[in-house]
């Protein structure tokens, strides 16, 4: 009190905040109550939620000693998880699971600081509120940036599903269709095996489609795509892949060529994976004049895969982005498919092996030379190891 009767106002923010809490609380309850649809029908609880908790957690942050250390590493944003980094996961989880978007949720605690400050500015009379005037800059980039953030999860979420959808109805009427002609009593034994055998190249190519998924899946989560290494030729793989997509695309000429010891410690399976992914990409995107070559070679404490087609050449734009997910090039080949996997995965996952193997991927295109994918391997594979330079 001052010798007037007049209640002193704290001298500290923190003790500001404590004293006013029920004032803050009460505009952030109306702020979240303005958040339309999402607060349409919420009750008072629902609307404040962990606002009073997370006024405590702010406060006692404020309050305990902190070195200047700390204080550079929590300004970016690298501070040690503590009770306010387990507040805003409750609270964010809470938020976004009852229909709140990003923009809105980041909304809730721009108008938090700003009633805070304001409140604070009005009681020390400071009448140009510069301090809110700069948050208020700050907060208006924020949202735009929030805001595209969104748009762009969004919008890759709906061409990813779009695209899924689409390229799993063709093999999947195949099926269907397939299934529907074998119950007919007046289909003969030669249809059969023929409508067998287009079933069993569908129901692959959806297999292909749901393991590029799930490898997709893993490399989002952090723990990468599964590599089991163990001593092998790479020689009869190419073989095998070769042979293999000789059988799927007759018209097509391929010219294999190995040299030198091609042994070493890979995941036989993942590199089959990978060198089907190239020689398909070449197949989708190359000349139907030309040759698809695929060369093995021994470099000594290495091994380099080459893939290479004649065609149109690769702009460097497309280049830059050539094995990032979801990146689909217009095929060349008349009725022919975007991608090798069908869903702008196959030169991702293709890229994600290779790296898992320690090994390094490139590719180079041009109008005198052709498009060339080339895949350099170290002998041995030693797990998480950073990628080749």
């Amino acid at each position: 009190m001052t010798a007037s009767g007049e209640k002193r106002s704290p001298t500290r923010l923190s003790d500001f905040i404590r004293e006013r809490q029920d004032t803050i609380l009460s505009e952030w309850v109306k702020f979240a109550g303005s958040l339309l649809p999402w607060a349409k029908g919420m009750s008072l609880r629902g609307l404040k939620d962990h606002a009073e908790e997370l006024l405590h957690a702010v406060v006692d942050d404020m309050q305990s000693p902190q070195s200047t250390s700390e204080k550079s590493e929590k300004s970016k944003g690298r501070a040690k998880e503590g009770a306010l980094g387990r507040v805003g996961q409750k609270h964010a989880n809470e938020r976004l699971e009852s229909g709140l978007n990003l923009e809105q949720l980041v909304s809730e605690y721009r108008a938090l600081r700003a009633s805070v400050l304001r409140l604070w500015e009005e009681a020390r009379g400071d009448k140009q509120g510069e301090v809110t005037r700069f948050n208020e800059a700050i907060d208006e980039t924020l949202a735009e940036s929030a805001a595209r953030y969104t748009e762009s999860v969004h919008n890759t979420r709906e061409q990813f599903l779009a695209i899924l959808g689409h390229d799993l109805r063709n093999p999947l009427t195949s099926i269907i269709m397939g299934a529907t002609q074998l119950t007919r009593p007046e289909t003969t034994g030669e249809t059969q095996v023929r409508v067998a055998a287009r079933i069993l190249s569908s129901a692959r190519r959806m297999d292909r489609m749901v393991n590029d998924l799930l490898d997709l899946t893993r490399t989002r989560l952090g723990s990468g795509i599964p590599i089991l290494p163990r001593p092998m030729d790479l020689a009869p793989v190419c073989q095998s892949v070769v042979a293999e997509l000789e059988g799927a695309h007759p018209a097509c000429r391929f010219q294999l060529e190995t040299h030198g010891d091609l042994r070493g410690t890979w995941d036989g399976d993942r590199l089959a994976q990978v060198l089907s992914n190239l020689v398909a990409n070449a197949v989708q995107h190359g000349s139907a004049a030309g040759v698809i070559g695929v060369e093995a070679r021994d470099l000594g404490s290495k091994v380099s895969l080459r893939v290479h087609n004649l065609g149109d050449v690769i702009p460097d734009e497309a280049l830059a982005r050539i094995f990032d997910p979801m990146v689909r090039r217009a095929s060349t080949q008349p009725g022919g498919d975007r991608n090798a996997s069908g869903l702008g995965l196959g030169l991702y996952i293709a890229h994600e092996i290779v790296s898992g193997h320690g090994g390094a991927i490139a590719v180079t295109s041009s109008s005198e030379e052709g498009t060339a994918f080339t895949v350099t391997l170290p002998r041995t594979t030693r797990l998480h190891e950073e990628p080749a330079a």
